[in-house]
């Protein structure tokens, strides 16, 4: 496990947000828990997306936003002048985002501050992606043995034919 503190700068509250920025994050091999002003917890389960991607804070947006993807919540991006400031309330409003204040014209800090918690994220994200296919292939190996074995079984006690066992074998073990 990993705890990272957020620097006060990245969580001030703002007009649009109070009470929303993350003083803490803990990140395990299969989860992001993040703590909101100390009393709050929001945990993001790797199993539940399927990547990882980064909103840098700009003119239209003063948050930097980690965003946990979904298929759904990664397209509220706001192109030009975002004069109702509707990319940020969008982006308070989805709880697969970890949000990051960056203050107006302050936008490089919190970028650099949020990419470098995005790539400890995204690095315990793709090893327990990694784990998930690891072990789905060894079990998909331990149930082709265990398969041949019964079949094996099956042909000692004369119940299917040597030919039959041969083109088992040939099928479970992909040749």
């Amino acid at each position: 496990m990993k705890k990272i503190t957020i620097p006060a700068e990245q969580r001030k509250k703002t007009t649009l947000a109070s009470n929303l920025y993350y003083d803490t994050l803990e990140i395990y091999e299969n989860k992001v828990v993040g703590y909101l002003n100390g009393n709050q917890t929001m945990t993001w389960y790797f199993k539940e997306y399927s990547g990882i991607d980064f909103v840098k804070a700009n003119m239209n947006s003063q948050f930097a936003q980690i965003v946990f993807l979904t298929g759904v919540n990664a397209k509220n991006r706001v192109v030009g002048i975002d004069f109702g400031a509707v990319q940020n309330r969008n982006a308070m409003n989805d709880t697969n985002r970890i949000l990051f204040c960056s203050g107006m014209f302050s936008f490089s800090k919190t970028n650099d501050f949020a990419n470098s918690v995005l790539t400890e994220i995204r690095a315990a994200f793709e090893n327990y992606k990694d784990n998930i296919g690891t072990e789905a292939a060894g079990s998909a190996a331990l149930s082709a043995a265990d398969e041949l074995k019964k079949f094996k079984e099956l042909l000692d006690s004369g119940v299917i034919t040597q030919e039959e066992f041969d083109a088992k074998k040939k099928q479970l073990l992909g040749l």
